[in-house]
């Protein structure tokens, strides 16, 4: 109950909105959409981007995603989670942004 609550207080709250319309995270995956090409190499690409909007400062998402992708595969799951997958794939295997949608509804109609 008492995590229920901490999220709930305004801080908690705050941290959030904050998070989803101007974190770092959020301003550096709108920038790697944005420039998103074919024949990227995705490593690099994510360090241009760090460095140039970030001054210094470090993405926590990139090593996020690769750290619940790995989770998910050494247990065999990715397949239950196909926004997981499909993020991991975009960020890192250079898939397109726009297959996010189909990634996910691919995955819908097996159901």
């Amino acid at each position: 109950a008492w995590k229920r609550l901490l999220f709930f207080q305004s801080c908690g709250i705050a941290d959030l909105i904050t998070t989803c319309y101007n974190g770092r995270n959020r301003a550096c995956a709108e920038a790697f959409a944005r420039e998103q090409s074919d024949h990227i190499d995705c490593h690099k690409k994510w360090v241009d981007i760090e460095t140039r909007l970030l001054n210094g400062q470090k993405i926590q998402g990139t090593l996020s995603a690769k750290e619940a992708y790995a989770a998910l595969e050494s247990v065999g799951k990715l397949h239950d989670f196909p926004l997981f997958r499909t993020i991991y794939e975009i960020a890192f295997d250079g898939k397109p942004v726009s297959s996010i949608i189909s990634g996910i509804s691919a995955e819908q109609s097996k159901l």
